[in-house]
């Protein structure tokens, strides 16, 4: 099985040189859906923009592999009473949906109680409203940039399909999406014979389901190919991106941003944002700037669906395990489970058979078709905030900007918060909101 791993490129630091450019560009630091979607936003507002990315090319850490599913209807923060109870079972447990390590305990103290606080039902409903309308419209520009362009990234706008198995479970999910309704999210309630109907290959399990619901917005495809899309748009438009350039840290004089020093050089600058997911803290280093933001991994699996005659059409979410499976053109990715454990690198053999039985407990029949050996195994870290939403706009230190925080919704929240960003950096009135996305309302 092949692993992709989420680390940093190793480059030995160069002495710094200053580097002068013929414009004053905002410099984007982090390749993946974030810095990309923040790129392409900034040119259509004129701005010169370089991006740069550490890895050898864009999307290969957190963007790579996700579970490929553009998802309003998944706008649930991850601090639920259920899924508090959820990660606290899961403490130590290997084989969990949700794992929470106990060595992490004391670098969670803070994070968790806040954490704990967004969990009240109404800042659980507020959240929820906030980050069901930042995905609405995103995902509108979504759609506008991939008719703009012609983009190619094995997209479906069929929906994505929540299975439940068993009736209480299903009545409280229906509950949730009424909830939701009132955001402009619609959804349709079906009984177990309607799942099959609406995906024949769940037929293997209709004994076992209580019912679904269908998320007509929703949309699926492949994030690395569209991240590669945009690169490929961003650069014929005359942006700039540098791979293999490690951001060492940002200097600033008297309380704005001076510089970028990089393993190479050191470039002179008055506009910086953090597009660095997880990571984002590290470049903080040098500030009193404290992100609440945490690293939570999660895993994928990737298989080769071409041999199959019949595949499956409908992303599943089965909300007993909190687990996806996503059907990608010819590969079908199976994505969930959550480890509160830091930037562990490790990967467990439970948490790899835990994704198998997943796809066996959704698909039989197919599970038993496919080249298993060949599975391509992946994990990233998501980027989590207290409130589940992302962190967008001007810090306390005048020039540095972030758009992080995303959590389990990088792909969905992706166009819409670089939208808002370039809106406030270009001075325009953003088309939503901005007042619940703030930096500023963390730092």
């Amino acid at each position: 099985r092949t692993c992709f791993g989420s680390r940093w490129s190793q480059v030995q630091i160069l002495l710094p040189r200053p580097f002068e450019m013929k414009e004053d560009p905002i410099i984007i630091i982090g390749g993946g859906l974030q810095g990309l979607a923040t790129a392409n936003a900034l040119l259509d507002r004129g701005e010169a923009i370089l991006l740069l990315e550490r890895n050898t090319d864009v999307a290969r850490e957190t963007s790579f592999a996700n579970a490929g599913m553009l998802t309003p209807s998944q706008a649930h923060p991850w601090n639920s009473a259920a899924d508090i109870v959820n990660i606290l079972s899961g403490i130590g447990k290997k084989d969990s949906p949700m794992l929470l390590k106990v060595r992490e305990l004391p670098s969670l103290f803070f994070w968790g109680m806040r954490f704990l606080l967004n969990s009240s039902k109404s800042r659980y409903l507020s959240n929820t409203e906030n980050i069901c309308k930042l995905a609405l419209h995103s995902l509108e520009l979504t759609k506008k940039v991939r008719d703009e362009y012609q983009l190619n990234y094995d997209h479906s706008s069929l929906g994505t399909m929540k299975i439940f198995r068993n009736e209480l479970s299903f009545i409280k999910a229906k509950k949730e999406a009424e909830r939701l309704t009132d955001h402009g999210i619609t959804f349709t309630n079906l009984e177990a014979r309607d799942v099959v109907q609406a995906e024949p290959l769940l037929d293997d399990i209709l004994d076992k389901i209580s019912g679904g619901i269908i998320f007509p917005e929703d949309e699926i495809g492949d994030a690395h190919k569209f991240c590669k899309e945009l690169e490929k748009i961003i650069r014929q438009r005359g942006g700039r991106i540098h791979v293999n350039t490690e951001v060492k840290k940002i200097l600033f004089h008297k309380g704005k941003v001076n510089s970028v020093v990089t393993d190479r050089v050191e470039i002179k600058a008055s506009r910086v944002i953090l597009a660095t997911g997880s990571w984002s803290n590290k470049l903080l280093g040098n500030t009193r700037l404290n992100l609440p933001v945490k690293p939570v991994k999660g895993y994928s699996l990737t298989l080769d669906t071409s041999i199959l005659k019949d595949r499956p059409k409908l992303a599943i979410v089965d909300e007993n395990i909190h687990t996806a499976v996503t059907p990608l053109a010819f590969s079908l990715r199976v994505a969930g489970t959550a480890e509160f454990a830091g930037f562990n690198e490790e990967i467990h053999q439970k948490r790899i058979d835990y994704l198998y039985r997943t796809l066996k407990n959704i698909y039989p029949s197919l599970y038993s078709s496919l080249d298993l050996e060949k599975g391509a195994l992946w994990y990233g870290f998501r980027p989590m905030s207290v409130d589940g939403k992302p962190f967008i706009g001007l810090t306390k230190i005048d020039g540095l900007f972030l758009n992080t925080g995303h959590g389990h919704l990088g792909w969905t929240l992706a166009m819409g918060s670089a939208d808002i960003l370039a809106d406030m950096i270009s001075g325009r009135e953003p088309k939503i909101s901005v007042e619940p996305y703030l930096a500023s309302r963390a730092l």
